[in-house]
C-alpha cells in the first residue's frame, strides 16, 4: 500500500495549519498544567505569551545560521530551545526552585505533543522527508511545492512515536512517578535522533547535526532539571 500526496494546495497549507495547531494545544495543555500544579495563573500566563515569541525566534534564527543565511524555515530543536529558555527567563526572574522545577516538567510534557502535531505539517507539505522506500505505507509526492519518488513516512512515523511518548509522559504525571521529565526528555531526543537516519538528508552522514543538538539537549536539561529537582519538592499529584 502507497500514498500520494498532491502538494498544490490552493487555500491554508497544511503546514502553517498545523504548527499554529501545535502551538494552540501544547500551550493551552501547558497552562492548564501549571495551574493544575500550583502555579500561579499570572506566572502560567507569563510563560504562555513568553513560550511562542522564543520558540519562533529560535526555530528561525537556528535555520538561518546552520544554512550561513541561505534558508529561512522552522528548526524543531530552535523551537525546543526557545521554549525551554522562556521557562529559564521565568526561572531567573522568580528565584524559586519549586516553581522552575515544575514549569520545566511540564514545558518537557507537552514538548512531544506540538512536535507529534507539528510533523503532520511536514508530512503533508512532503518537507524534511525520508529516505527513498518502497516497502508498506511508502509515499509519493507530485505537485509544486515537493516532488519525489517513493519514500519512506519518516514524518508520519514521528507524529505517531511522539504522541506515545506524550501519552505515557502524562500517565507517568498521573501516577506521580519519579524523574518524569528526565524520561520524557531522554526519551523524546533518542527517538529523533534515531529517526533522523530514516530522513533524506541524513544520507551520506555518519551523524547529523540535529543528532548532534540531541545529546547537546539531553546532558544539559538532565544536569539542569535534576540541580532544581535536589532543590525542591516538585512533586505534585495531577487529577484529571
Amino acid at each position: 500500500m502507497s500514498i500520494h500526496i498532491c502538494t498544490d494546495y490552493s487555500l491554508f497549507p497544511p503546514y502553517a495549519l498545523m504548527i499554529a495547531i501545535s502551538f494552540v494545544a501544547g500551550l493551552v495543555l501547558q497552562y492548564f498544567l501549571n495551574i493544575k500544579r500550583g502555579i500561579q495563573p499570572m506566572i502560567a500566563g507569563f510563560i504562555t505569551l513568553l513560550s511562542p515569541l522564543m520558540s519562533f525566534f529560535f526555530a528561525f534564527l537556528l535555520t538561518y545560521a546552520t544554512s550561513d543565511g541561505s534558508k529561512f524555515g522552522l528548526s524543531s530543536m530552535g523551537g525546543l530551545f526557545g521554549m525551554y529558555l522562556s521557562v529559564v527567563t521565568l526561572a531567573l526572574i522568580k528565584r524559586d526552585p519549586r516553581t522552575t522545577c515544575i514549569t520545566l516538567e511540564n514545558c518537557t510534557l507537552v514538548m512531544p505533543l506540538m512536535y507529534s502535531i507539528s510533523k503532520l505539517g511536514c508530512f503533508f507539505a512532503g518537507c524534511c522527508h525520508g529516505i527513498p522506500y518502497h516497502g508498506p505505507c511508502c509515499v509519493k509526492y507530485s505537485g509544486k511545492v515537493t516532488e519525489t519518488d517513493y519514500i519512506f513516512p519518516v514524518q508520519l512515523t514521528e507524529t505517531i512515536v511522539f504522541f506515545l511518548i506524550f501519552a505515557i509522559g502524562m500517565i507517568m504525571l498521573i501516577k506521580n512517578y519519579r524523574n518524569t521529565s528526565i524520561y520524557i526528555l531522554s526519551a523524546s531526543a533518542a527517538a529523533k535522533g534515531f529517526l533522523d537516519f530514516l530522513r533524506e538528508s541524513h544520507m551520506d552522514k555518519i551523524i547529523s547535526f540535529n543528532q548532534i543538538l540531541c545529546i547537546i539537549v539531553v546532558i544539559i536539561g538532565i544536569v539542569y532539571i535534576t540541580a532544581f529537582k535536589r532543590k525542591s519538592n516538585c512533586r505534585t499529584t495531577v487529577t484529571i
